[in-house]
């Protein structure tokens, strides 16, 4: 009979014989997991941040559309427009990179936040190409722009909103295990 080697057991003679120990190797995973989630709650917070401005850009384009001048509408439509590209592409595009590292709650709560970050955006570039299409007339007299700057103010409070709820929830899980108090990880 074939003797079989206890893998576990050899791995723990090298470790052992490195000067490792294995509660020392689980510290540092717990440690990479803790500095995954950290990184995921600042970026949160970050997209949260970017959406407050796109939600200023639009509530000041929705309320004022009849009193807005054309140079002030530009201005406001081009800031949505550079926040999308400049502030909330690449947030998502570091979450979606860092989405796999973090427990199931987060990962859903990232897809979440990329189907409205999408929608954010295709209303956005649909309210830009409706402007363009219908010129020098005031904004009021569009009510298809009307609808697509109310969708966009209303994708970006729903950003706020989710980022808000997820960085107060994982912020306080990330302070519970660093005090050492176990918490369910909801995975």
């Amino acid at each position: 009979m074939k003797s079989r080697f206890n893998l576990t057991g050899v791995a723990a003679s090298v470790l052992i014989a490195m000067g490792l120990s294995i509660p020392a190797l689980a510290d540092t995973k717990t440690n990479d997991g803790l500095a995954a989630q950290q990184k995921g709650v600042q970026l949160i917070n970050q997209l949260g941040n970017v959406a407050h401005d796109v939600r200023y850009n639009a509530e000041h384009l929705d309320s004022f559309n009849i009193r807005i001048s054309e140079r002030s509408h530009g201005y406001h439509l081009n800031q949505i427009k550079e926040l999308v590209n400049d502030g909330l592409n690449p947030t998502l595009t570091q979450l979606k990179d860092l989405q796999s590292q973090l427990p199931d709650w987060k990962q859903q709560t990232i897809d979440r936040m990329l189907a409205s970050a999408q929608a954010l955006a295709a209303d956005a570039n649909s309210a830009i190409l409706e402007r363009n299409e219908t010129g020098t007339a005031p904004p009021a007299m569009n009510p298809e722009y009307k609808a697509f700057i109310k969708q966009v103010e209303g994708h970006a409070q729903n950003l706020i909103d989710t980022s808000d709820a997820a960085a107060a929830y994982a912020s306080g899980h990330i302070k519970a295990q660093k005090a050492g108090i176990s918490v369910p990880s909801h995975s």
